[in-house]
């Protein structure tokens, strides 16, 4: 308590003297004196070009870019239908932190254009800036008819395993965002929507490892923001997509984008349906040990086809009633059902690994999800120094239904009925609905500091119902020992403050969040109930020195938490085949992280040192039945997927990003991941003090082949590594795509290939003193995709203005 009360007096008085680091205001005009809203200000180093910062101007034509190291610039300003302007040599000094620029004056593009569309600088696939990594999905040819969650495992330094848990450097606890704001979703569930969303649809991915205060607390390993496609111009505008693909089963997709702004109204919008037919095939092998001694063996090839059909619709409006208020509201939906077919052959040997017998299972399910969110807010700026205040308000319902049948058959070496056939059929359905509001205030300070301060509210509801029945004799049974209902209510309150000070070569940002989490849950039989509440602080600071002019020194630290999904809590037990169950915990805790990170930059290198320890890790386990459930045993061979929590982990890790410019028709990033895990923990008698040196490569090239032509490959790496009692075997994968603009630069046509080789497979072993697994999956990594893509709209008109929600500032200053 008293270190608490201690920091929050160290942020009352940094108030006070709080300045952020150099500021530049820069003023865009056309040739008729009016201010020009949407024109891309780029700041580039002067002494060798390198992007430091950019903004978007907006509708008094200003451009804000702050956070600006002491140094000599010019100014790139852009925009459709205009000439490209430089302006400059722009100074900022300790003596002069804050420059006011301009008017810059654009005139319009008279030179010839092709079907009057101005080419303009594209942005490189990955971008690494001071505070997060950038994935710009658009400008990547070979994400072209790709899934979101392909592009997402793409991405530098993300991984995901085998329960579409998301990892970050090699670390568990992700936060997923939607254009700012967290999903309701567990891992499973926000991977099926990642599925049926096409990349088409995304605009880029940021990438965030140590956010500040602003943020959730939520994700220890840090964020990962994917942000929606917008179109920005005035009058009617958009896109149409089409693509096909083709790995061991066909993939489609097919949308539309548009956007339609006067002068006081912006409405936009997209639709896009996507067919994909997804294959995992899996190995399996496990152990079973006595003190010592082998049990039992079995192996186990399970083969599931899943195809997809998805549909996702955004529509949305903002109202400008004047130059300083914007009234707005977007209304999301996803609609998507998955048929999954899966055949398991399994073949049961004794303990001198002679064959016993095999059972037979084919499983089917039909899974419906219907999502729709809806979101109403307002910003409002006070003044021409950046005061504002920005609400959102969100409401939305996420429906889930799986009707499932799983039937085993039981047969000796020789073909004959060993047991009678077993089948069951199950009803689940699901419903959640989610309930939020926020507010965030922006108090610019004297002498160009900044004062930030919000709060935000959520309440979640979680309903699930499922029934399960035997109908192995042809007559449906209740099955009691699996029918079950389960009520989930959740409400977080959370504030937060971030102050900040500039000192001659060095600045400090210092935050603190505050959280309070109130649970409750009620399982209907037996009326298990559960309920807790906690309360949490979250300090975060930020510190940069200036060494010299193209050097640049960060430190970092915050806390961070991650919290049980909603289905990880379920207590519900899933048949996956009559030896393997999945089942949630209602007795599982939220883990706690503390972040270290220590960055140098280097004119374009940059190295990012990190540090963090973990207590009560989740993570998802794969046990013998009896290890969970003593007091309900089944067969020796019978193993449950739970979540768990170990004791503690010690992360160390080096993140190196450089972009090289090879010459003038050649970009080249790569992006390394040096680190090692070390988990300690004691689950099933299996004590655990242990870890593994492991590397996450990726390079990145573009080419620009010129006549229209541009080229694209892509190379990564992961190597051996560890998560808990898992042990992974390193994998590789190569990907290349070209495209050619048509039609008058107004159409594009891709084509790529990911995992050429079918390389990026993965493949684990999982120790415990009485248990062992080797397994190893069959994915469609390697897919070959055909798309095109037509624009439509008046390219010469002024932009419009970005849609600004209250967590949108941030893209604005990340490169937009």
């Amino acid at each position: 308590m008293r270190s608490t009360i201690l920091l929050l007096s160290l942020l009352l008085s940094l108030q006070l003297f709080a300045q952020q680091p150099g500021r530049l205001v820069i003023t865009i005009h056309n040739t008729d004196n009016t201010p020009l809203e949407g024109a891309t200000v780029e700041l580039l180093r002067a002494a060798d070009s390198v992007l430091v910062r950019s903004a978007v101007s907006d509708r008094a034509g200003i451009a804000d870019l702050e956070r600006i190291p002491e140094g000599t610039y010019h100014a790139r300003v852009t925009m459709t239908g205009f000439a490209v302007t430089k302006a400059g040599p722009i100074s900022i000094t300790k003596e002069q932190p804050d420059v006011k620029y301009g008017p810059v004056v654009l005139s319009v593009n008279t030179t010839a254009e092709l079907g009057g569309v101005t080419v303009t600088a594209k942005k490189p696939f990955i971008q690494k800036l001071t505070d997060r990594l950038i994935v710009n999905v658009e400008s990547s040819i070979i994400s072209a008819g790709s899934s979101a969650l392909d592009v997402l495992e793409r991405s530098p330094g993300v991984s995901i395993d085998q329960n579409d848990a998301v990892s970050l450097r090699g670390r568990q606890g992700v936060l997923i965002m939607i254009d700012g704001k967290p999903s309701p979703l567990g891992p499973a569930d926000v991977a099926n929507y990642l599925r049926g969303l096409p990349a088409s649809a995304i605009d880029r991915i940021e990438i965030i490892t140590n956010p500040s205060a602003k943020y959730d607390a939520a994700g220890n390993s840090g964020i990962i923001d994917i942000r929606m496609k917008k179109d920005q111009r005035l009058g009617l505008n958009g896109t149409y997509t089409a693509g096909y693909g083709q790995g061991v089963f066909p993939k489609a997709n097919a949308g539309s984008t548009f956007n339609y702004r006067n002068k006081k109204v912006n409405m936009f919008g997209n639709y896009n349906y996507n067919y994909r037919k997804n294959l995992n095939h899996l190995l399996l092998d496990r152990s079973f040990f006595t003190n010592g001694v082998l049990t039992s063996f079995d192996t186990k090839d399970n083969y599931m086809t899943a195809p997809m059909n998805s549909h996702n619709a955004r529509f949305g409006a903002d109202y400008f009633p004047s130059k300083k208020t914007i009234i707005g509201f977007v209304l999301n939906g996803n609609f998507a059902a998955i048929d999954r077919t899966n055949d398991n052959v399994a073949q049961v040997f004794d303990q001198q690994r002679a064959p016993s017998f095999n059972f037979l299972t084919h499983a089917t399910s039909l899974d419906k999800f219907d999502n729709i969110v809806g979101n109403a807010n307002i910003k409002h700026t006070f003044d021409s120094t950046g005061k504002e205040l920005t609400a959102d308000f969100d409401y939305g319902v996420f429906n889930n239904l799986s009707l499932s049948s799983t039937a085993t058959r039981y047969v000796d070496n020789r073909g004959s009925v060993y047991l009678p056939p077993y089948i069951l059929d199950g009803n689940q359905d699901g419903r959640l609905t989610i309930k939020s509001f926020k507010a965030d205030y922006v108090n610019p300070l004297p002498k160009g500091a900044k004062l930030e301060a919000g709060f935000k509210t959520s309440f979640v509801s979680s309903d699930n119902d499922v029934r399960f029945f035997d109908v192995s004799n042809g007559t449906p049974q209740n099955d009691v020992q699996k029918t079950n209902r389960f009520f989930y209510d959740e409400n977080i309150n959370a504030g937060y403050l971030n102050v900040s000070k500039q000192f001659k070569k060095w600045s400090l940002q210092v935050g603190l969040r505050g959280e309070e989490t109130n649970i409750k849950g009620r399982q209907v039989v037996n009326d298990m109930r559960f309920d807790s509440s906690y309360f949490q602080l979250f300090p975060s600071a930020f510190l940069t020195y200036n060494v010299a002019k193209d050097q640049t020194l960060g430190f970092s630290v915050s806390r961070r938490i991650d919290r049980p999904g909603y289905s990880q809590l379920n207590p519900f037990q899933f048949l996956i085949d009559v030896t393997l169950y999945s089942t949630g915990n209602t007795r599982l805790l939220p883990q706690f992280t503390w972040s270290y990170e220590m960055s140098y930059t280097l004119k374009q290198l940059n190295f990012t040192l990190a540090y963090s320890r973990t207590r009560q890790n989740m993570t998802t386990a794969i046990l013998r039945y009896n290890d969970v459930f003593p007091s309900n045993p089944a067969a020796d061979n019978v193993t449950v997927q739970i979540p768990l929590n170990l004791e503690s982990s010690d992360y160390v890790g080096l993140n190196i990003a450089a972009p090289v410019r090879v010459n003038s028709w050649w970009n080249m990033m790569t992006n390394a991941d040096l680190f090692y895990i070390h988990f300690n923990s004691n689950i099933a008698n299996t004590p655990l003090s242990n870890g593994t040196p492991s590397a996450r490569l990726s390079n990145n090239n573009t080419m620009t082949l010129g006549k229209g032509w541009t080229s694209e490959l892509n190379f990564n790496y992961n190597s051996p590594g560890r998560s808990g009692y898992m042990e992974f075997r390193s994998s590789w994968g190569l990907a290349a795509g070209i495209q050619k603009n048509v039609m008058k630069n107004k159409g594009t046509v891709r084509f790529n290939i990911s995992d050429i080789f079918w390389t990026n497979l993965p493949r684990a072993t999982i120790t415990y003193g009485n248990y062992i697994e080797n397994w190893r999956a069959y994915r469609e990594t390697r897919v070959a995709n055909l798309t095109f893509t037509y624009r439509f709209g008046n390219n010469k008109v002024q932009a419009a203005r970005r849609r600004i929600t209250a967590s949108e500032d941030e893209r604005r200053r990340a490169g937009n």
